[in-house]
């Protein structure tokens, strides 16, 4: 791993532990909230009876998905130990939640229909790592749904130009343009079945595994 992709983590975990207490009320939790509804109506478009979480945080988005599914494989993945925690406190047993560095799932492959990255993938130092993980361990034909914040230029070159600073403590990597996310995702095998701005504050890409 380089140093500026530890950097990156090391930051996104610290962070995320500090706030993991009233995560709610910071920004970023305010921000994240703002996604669940465009989120959760684009999952009850999906087929799936497995879900993958991938910076799950608080477990925020899972206890909606399992209200919504009774019988479904539900599992959380997320950095930071506090907010694992603080997931662990919302869900009931249904729900596997782990520790853990996205670049490595702790899963099998083809153990997932659906995965779901809700305001995490700007946080991936190496998002081509990630990706070709969540298509290992989704099943031949699955869906994943990526909502995330976005801006036009030239205010998101600005943001970016920061967050490739040192300047930067929140470990935020970059914010992607949809040109981008579609690059990326077909550099991965997934074909972009759809990306939308929803509210001129964040994107939704829904993404099909590649048979």
């Amino acid at each position: 791993m380089s140093y500026k992709v530890n950097c990156y983590k090391e930051r996104s975990k610290k962070y995320f532990d500090k706030k993991a207490s009233n995560f709610f009320d910071t920004f970023d939790g305010k921000f994240c909230r703002l996604m669940y509804e465009g989120v959760m109506q684009r999952i009850k478009m999906q087929p799936f009876r497995s879900i993958l979480d991938i910076g799950c945080g608080t477990g925020a988005m899972l206890s909606l998905v399992i209200s919504e599914y009774k019988d479904i494989q539900a599992c959380g993945i997320d950095l930071s130990e506090n907010m694992i925690e603080k997931a662990a406190g919302l869900l009931d047993s249904r729900v596997q939640l782990v520790v853990g560095d996205s670049d490595y799932l702790p899963w099998a492959d083809n153990s997932f229909d659906l995965a779901v990255c809700n305001s995490s993938f700007h946080h991936f130092p190496e998002p081509t790592k990630v990706l070709n993980e969540i298509r290992r361990v989704l099943t031949p034909g699955g869906r994943m749904i990526i909502a995330d914040p976005w801006w036009p230029n030239p205010k998101r070159y600005f943001i970016n130009l920061f967050l490739d600073s040192p300047l930067n403590y929140l470990g935020d990597v970059r914010i992607y343009s949809e040109t981008e996310t579609r690059e990326i995702l077909a550099e991965c095998g997934f074909i972009t079945a759809n990306w939308e701005i929803v509210n001129k504050k964040y994107s939704i890409a829904i993404a099909v595994v590649k048979n």
